[in-house]
């Protein structure tokens, strides 16, 4: 059944499926998130299982997936770590299985998402859900950090002085909060009436990162804010004017929550002499483990067992990660490998500047330069998740357009095949 909604756009009602694959697939991501500070995998490895599982159910329900570039290259992306298994190019088997585990759970669930996300309706109010949880978490990670003396949820001991959210690393919050800062004021853009409270919502968001004390996370956010509402003003997306003012709202609205919030974290580590302090050495030793196996890496998830091979210094500390995942990648999966992340980064940032709302994806790539936002699941799936929201939403645009130029030229069509009969039926009449 296809219907017309306000605007003239033909519209498909959802279907069964997709009614319950969408909030599935949200609790899915959001539990992988509240989960995140867990030392143990066995959450993460259920999480993993429930992913693929359901994957496997709606391939054997819709039959395989059409062949598009991003899925195609992500399932490039998953095969990596067994195709390296098989080649015995593993220096580390476990850790490689792992992290083929992982990115298999990660493309299967852009592959859901995309799924689950081709009905408008759904996947706006999936995209404003995604922004309530990204405030909530916000105003959470802000009472906690202030309250609860280093302990998640106020009950477990981290051994920190401060924790953000369920998040370990501060760092992490600040991409987290990068990826989905975006989408809440998007939400106060084409919301007027609800406009001051998602940019109070959004001035929280930001506000809990400068808090944490992430340097390039409160950079990012810096620059993250103005860009999205460039991209409003310039495609033309809302009215010139009226994003000009809800700019010089949100300004006034963000200033009073950073008062609020407090910068005195990131105004002591901004006062340390070099800010790049170790990640250049990290990186420099990434680098080293490239030029060693270029062209096929040392197998998925091996860094932090190749790294103490190439290490230019030691502070007695265990380093898991160079800081720097486009690096790491290099290193761990050789430059093809590299070459075939970076052209799907590529691919999706220039629908997520199309968007304007879809920022925050290029944001996180940016800040895999110098952290590694992409080596935690419960982060990650984040990224697949806007990133299919970002794949589907051209592909669905085109398609209501040739829908709606199809239902405006049906009377044309109708008219002309039945003048072609009636000029049948008479040429049969004469030669009778």
């Amino acid at each position: 059944m296809v219907t017309t909604n306000v605007t003239g756009n033909i519209t498909t009602p959802p279907s069964t499926l997709d009614t319950f694959l969408a909030p599935l697939i949200g609790a899915l991501c959001a539990l992988a998130t509240l989960t995140i500070w867990l030392e143990g995998a066995y959450v993460e490895r259920c999480i993993h299982a429930a992913i693929l599982l359901l994957a496997a159910v709606v391939v054997v329900v819709r039959g395989p997936p059409r062949p598009r570039f991003l899925l195609v290259a992500l399932t490039a992306v998953a095969l990596w770590g067994p195709l390296q298994l098989i080649a015995d190019g593993s220096v580390y088997r476990y850790e490689t299985w792992t992290a083929a585990l992982r990115w298999a759970t990660l493309t299967a669930t852009f592959y859901l998402a995309y799924e689950a996300l081709g009905n408008r309706a759904i996947r706006q109010r999936s995209r404003t859900l995604l922004a309530a949880f990204g405030a909530a978490m916000a105003v959470y990670a802000l009472v906690q950090a202030y309250t609860s003396q280093g302990a998640y949820f106020w009950l477990f001991a981290s051994g920190q002085p401060q924790v953000f959210g369920p998040f370990q690393n501060p760092n992490n919050y600040a991409a987290f909060i990068e990826l989905i800062l975006p989408l809440t004021l998007w939400e106060g853009l084409k919301r007027p009436r609800y406009r001051t409270a998602w940019f109070t919502m959004a001035g929280a968001m930001a506000a809990s990162v400068v808090a944490s004390g992430s340097r390039a996370g409160s950079a990012l956010i810096a620059v993250e804010i103005p860009a999205v509402f460039a991209a409003a003003y310039l495609w033309r997306q809302f009215p010139r004017a009226q994003v000009a003012a809800a700019f010089a709202k949100m300004a006034v609205v963000a200033a009073l929550c950073l008062a609020a919030g407090g910068w005195e974290t990131l105004r002591l580590r901004l006062s340390v002499m070099d800010l790049f302090l170790y990640r250049r050495e990290m990186l420099h030793s990434a680098i080293a483990m490239v030029k060693a196996r270029p062209w096929t890496g040392f197998g998925l998830g091996t860094f932090p067992t190749m790294y103490p091979a190439y290490a230019v210094f030691d502070n007695g500390t265990y380093v898991n990660h160079a800081h720097n995942d486009w690096a790491e990648w290099a290193a761990e999966g050789g430059l093809p490998f590299l070459l075939l992340l970076g052209a799907i980064a590529v691919r999706s940032s220039f629908a997520a500047i199309r968007s304007g709302w879809g920022l925050g994806l290029v944001v996180v790539y940016v800040h895999a330069l110098v952290d590694f936002p992409m080596q935690r699941t419960g982060l990650a799936i984040w990224v697949f998740v806007v990133g299919a929201m970002l794949a589907v939403e051209p592909f669905e645009s085109k398609r209501r357009q040739r829908e709606a130029a199809g239902d405006q030229d049906r009377p044309r069509r109708a008219a002309i095949a039945e003048n072609q009969l009636d000029e049948r039926t008479l040429g049969e009449r004469l030669e009778a």
